[in-house]
Parts: C-alpha cells; structure tokens; sequence
C-alpha cells in the first residue's frame, strides 16, 4: 500500500519488484540512482514491499496465477494501473541494470512511446532470429499505453503461452514502438553486433564508460559480479 500524506510530481520513474527474483536492495539501489537525477517521484508495484525505501511510492501487484505465466508480463499489466493516471509521463526502469551516466536524454525524452534499440544484435541475429523483437523494454518511456494493457487483458492467456515475453509479442503483434536516445548497452552482449553476435559468441561483459546505463538481462546478475568489478562497485556505492 502506499504511504499517505506525499505530494506527486508531474512525472514518475517506476520499478517492479515481483517474486524473489530480486531483493528490495535492488529497489533501494535504483532508487538511489534515479534521485541523484531528479526529483520525480519514485514509484514500484510489488507483491512484497518489505525493506523498500519509505520514499519510494509502493503499491501491491500480484501475480497471475496461471500456467505458463512469467513476471515479465506485469510490465503490460503496469500499463493499466490506475495510480499512473496523475502522471504525464511514465519512465520505467528494469532492475538489473546499472545507471552510471547521464539519464537526462531519458528523463526529458518526449514521445508517445518509447523502447531501448538493441543495436547490438545486428544482421545475423535478425537472420537467425526472424520473430524476435529488435528492441528491449529494459527501459521505456511512454505517456498514456492503457490500449496495449487493454488489447492484452483481452486474450492474456493465450498470448503468455504463445509467446517468450512482452517484446517479441509487441514485435509480433505489430505493437511497433519509437526508440529512446542510444545510451544504452547490454553487458553480455555489448554495444554493437561485434561485441557478439557477429563476433565469437563469446560474453562480451566489459563496461562502457561512453553509455549511461548497462543492462544485465542475462546473467551474472549485478550482485554476483567480482567486488573489484567497476561496474559492481557503482551498484554498490548507492546501497549506503
């Protein structure tokens, strides 16, 4: 449940934080990167709000309880949400990742709607993979999306089974977004096709001082880096 008695600002940065996939230190430790960026509220929906910043706005989401269902599918469900109406724009942060750059192409980024570019995929990746989405819903920014939420509440149980998550139904479906400034990278996968997937297929994991925020969305996760690790040590850094 929220807590009571905090005045909103004009937009919000929202998280998720459902299941046990990942710790409130997660939430604390995004938290605490967005706020030396600006002052916007800080929002999370989470089936467990235990430990999280008392600044950060929380609000209960459960899970559905279905066959086939992946938490993944909450970021449509966020969509929908009613606490979200008083804001004009919504910019949403996966955990697993690492801010250690300038955001504010993202935070003043103005448009409908908006994913990450996964540039680093490339040709060979779009050869082997012709279904797969070319972008990456780590990070978004959108303004009003309550049509996606409701074109997915109408068939959710057929979609979470035919589908690997929420990008490659967008992709599928046509659900066709714009994209966000390139300052984004993928630690495993770099930041242009070389790094990977037309390179050696070999983890690329190295950081990448020139972007601002690198994505783990494959493992290691953050907290299982090397403690000498540069971009483990800016995760840290914010934890106190």
């Amino acid at each position: 449940m929220e807590q009571t008695g905090k005045k909103h600002s004009q937009n919000c940065v929202i998280c998720l934080k459902i299941g046990d996939l990942y710790s409130h230190e997660y939430v604390n430790n995004l938290y605490k990167a967005i706020r030396k960026q600006t002052d916007d509220d800080v929002v999370c929906f989470t089936d467990d709000s235990t430990g999280i910043h008392p600044d950060i706005h929380t609000y209960d989401m459960q899970p559905r309880d279905c066959v086939g269902w992946k938490h993944l599918w909450c970021k449509i469900m966020m969509y929908g949400r009613k606490e979200l109406v008083k804001y004009k724009k919504k910019i949403y942060f996966d955990l697993d990742l690492v801010i250690h750059g300038d955001i504010k192409p993202i935070l003043e980024h103005d448009c409908d709607w908006a994913l990450i570019r996964s540039k680093w995929k490339g040709i060979k990746f779009r050869i082997q993979y012709p279904h797969k989405a070319k972008f990456n819903s780590s990070v978004m920014v959108w303004k009003d999306n309550t049509w996606i939420y409701e074109k997915w509440e109408k068939d959710w149980k057929n979609i979470i089974n035919k589908y690997d998550g929420n990008d490659d139904w967008y992709a599928k479906e046509y659900i066709i977004p714009t994209y966000l400034p390139n300052i984004f990278y993928s630690y495993r996968e770099g930041s242009n096709p070389s790094h990977y997937w037309e390179g050696n297929r070999k983890p690329h994991c190295q950081y990448q001082p020139d972007y601002s925020v690198c994505l783990f969305h494959q493992k290691p996760d953050v907290h299982e880096l090397d403690k000498d690790n540069k971009l483990y040590q800016i995760w840290n850094e914010t934890i106190s």
